[in-house]
């Protein structure tokens, strides 16, 4: 599905899997038990990719969230300073002092579900896309080699992954949002994830742990489109030197998932901001996506959509980069 670590050879993590320590594919073709492994390995390879770039990157998603959450500003770096004004007011004690401790308890609040919600994401997010691709392959393909699907079958297949674990993991998110959103001295500020859980529950009920899916679910287009222009682009340059096996050079990994990226951020970023503010809305008053889209719109104009796109921009930049080079070292170490 996506090729080694910069610099390694460009293989199949399921092909590995099934080959096993002797290189040798099972005369039955793929078995169940090679499958499982394989996904296994994409699911640990997805977990490690998550905590990692959750913990190196939470801060930006600190700013990109508050950034995407204010109706004031009025200009984004207007929004940034008002930001980290509120972050150095929060942190600073009763004899006047910032503490730099607080300070990086305050951009950290709502790393737990974060951490949780991207781990599992991730994890889900590459097993399930190895498992439509599979389904596409068994129908296509009898030697099962993903080179063999076009931009099509991989937009298909990161759809699918897409729905399925955005409907897993929601009510992680909800809670994400919400407590980056509030200062942790806020009245009803979430003390915890299972605070949040339990407070979620109590005051409206189960359908308030899916606030925001509408616009998850339609945000998916992002990832699904991330994907495909980035396996896209990887075969593109496997295939012009004509070698399945020819190694990757730096530039076209960092190339293929920096352009994916940032295509797919800039093509559909309005849908986050539309999650975002539907998941904060914490029940007090219903709104609905479209009406909310109307509401944008007539306030703050077009720039309402697009709040908060340089923060996530300049994060999502290295964050793609950390999250598929560690995927890609994971999966290798794992399949050698």
């Amino acid at each position: 599905m996506v090729d080694d670590a910069v610099g390694g050879k460009v293989t199949d993590a399921r092909t590995l899997a099934i080959k096993g320590l002797n290189n040798t594919p099972p005369d039955d073709g793929i078995t169940e038990a090679s499958q499982y492994r394989a996904n296994l390995v994409e699911g640990i390879a997805g977990f490690s990719a998550g905590f990692t770039t959750t913990l190196v990157s939470h801060p930006l998603d600190f700013m990109k969230l508050r950034m995407q959450l204010d109706k004031t500003s009025p200009s984004q770096w207007k929004a940034v300073k008002n930001i980290i004004s509120h972050l150095l007011l929060t942190s600073t004690s009763a004899d006047g002092k910032v503490h730099g401790l607080s300070v990086i308890k305050n951009v950290y609040r709502g790393v737990g579900p974060n951490l949780v919600g991207s781990t599992a994401a991730w994890a889900l997010y590459f097993s399930f896309y190895r498992e439509y691709k599979d389904l596409i392959l068994k129908y296509t393909d009898s030697t099962f080699n993903d080179s063999n699907l076009n931009s099509a079958e991989y937009l298909l297949s990161a759809f699918g992954a897409g729905w399925t674990t955005s409907i897993l993991t929601n009510p992680i998110w909800v809670i994400k949002t919400r407590m980056i959103a509030t200062s942790r001295q806020a009245p009803g500020a979430y003390a915890s994830i299972i605070d949040g859980i339990k407070q979620i529950y109590r005051y409206e009920g189960f359908v308030g742990y899916y606030k925001g899916l509408s616009p998850a679910l339609l945000n998916v287009s992002q990832g699904a489109l991330q994907f495909s222009i980035y396996d896209t682009f990887k075969h593109h340059f496997i295939l012009r030197k004509g070698s399945p096996e020819r190694k990757l050079t730096t530039f076209e990994y960092l190339y293929s998932s920096a352009i994916s990226k940032i295509t797919a951020t800039m093509t559909l970023y309005p849908l986050q901001v539309i999650r975002s503010r539907l998941q904060v809305n914490n029940g007090l008053r219903t709104i609905s996506a479209r009406q909310l889209v109307y509401k944008i719109a007539k306030e703050e104009g077009l720039k309402g959509f697009y709040k908060g796109l340089l923060a996530n921009i300049i994060r999502v930049v290295p964050a793609t980069c950390i999250t598929f080079t560690v995927y890609e070292e994971t999966r290798a170490s794992l399949t050698l």
